[in-house]
């Protein structure tokens, strides 16, 4: 396969800027007689006899870039971006603008679903700033948000960075754990609170909703925060009484204290009226 003689060389080689060279406007019938012996050239390194992370480091990128522009479906290239990764180790070299570019020039429809499938690969615990790049820059791409995943929320919380889809974000923040303790150091507690595209009574209930469920203490002193930022009116905590009421047994004293103080401040407005 002619085709194939050429790029061979040229992933094996570790080049991924000249994989995007050969690969652009390809056909779609190319594409596909390409992904067979490109699979069977990946499974061969990865079931040689002898495989180090030297003999594999240059060869990745290039892989993952050629995966990206060849393989059908979005599933098959989420997986083989995952498995390949998207930076070279010894010298620190990205490929995700190659990755956008070779999945743009192929103009497919399922690029919304590869969007959410990456979105759905990121760790709900600890940052991978490549894979979300990916991500962001994808849905950049389609104009399309991606899944509000326990991931892209803990990235965009972590990152401090600002995102078109924060409102579908915000609304997951009360669910994924771990995320409280990132609140105070990223200066999120005003920045939520003063976010005018943000619901402020969704903000109020998810964080009675958080307090509610418990948890580390750490965790739940950062929704106190956010809850101190919010300032609820007394009318918001008559609106919301059994969500407070029913934080004031709870096992974390500052939660109940909270509780205590926002009921007995509507109480004494009511009575004032």
């Amino acid at each position: 396969m002619t085709e194939w003689t050429a790029l061979h060389p040229i992933i094996d080689g570790g080049d991924p800027d000249n994989v995007v060279r050969l690969v652009q406007g390809m056909d779609a019938t190319t594409r596909k007689a390409l992904a067979e012996p490109l699979r069977a050239y990946e499974k061969q390194l990865r079931t040689a006899a002898f495989v180090s992370k030297r003999f594999w480091g240059p060869r990745l990128c290039a892989l993952t870039v050629a995966g990206a522009a060849l393989l059908p479906t979005a599933s098959s290239v989420a997986v083989w971006i995952a498995r390949n990764g998207l930076r070279e180790d010894e010298t620190g070299t990205d490929v995700i603008d190659l990755v956008v570019e070779v999945l743009r020039d192929r103009q497919v429809t399922w690029l919304p679903d590869l969007v959410d499938r990456l979105a759905l690969r990121l760790p709900s615990d600890r940052l991978d700033p490549d894979m979300q790049q990916l991500v962001t820059s994808l849905a950049t791409h389609t104009g399309i948000a991606p899944l509000a995943t326990d991931g892209l929320v803990y990235a965009w919380i972590a990152t401090g960075e600002a995102h078109t889809s924060r409102s579908s974000l915000a609304r997951r923040l009360f669910e994924v754990d771990g995320i409280g303790v990132l609140l105070e150091p990223g200066g999120w507690p005003g920045k939520l609170a003063g976010d005018p595209a943000l619901d402020r009574v969704m903000l109020l209930e998810g964080c009675l909703f958080r307090l509610r469920r418990g948890g580390r203490a750490a965790d739940l002193n950062g929704f106190l925060l956010l809850h101190k930022a919010l300032a609820p009116t007394t009318d918001e905590v008559a609106m919301l009484a059994g969500d407070y009421e029913a934080l004031l047994s709870n096992s974390h004293a500052p939660t109940a204290a909270m509780a205590r103080h926002e009921l007995l401040l509507a109480s004494q407005a009511g009575l004032s009226r």
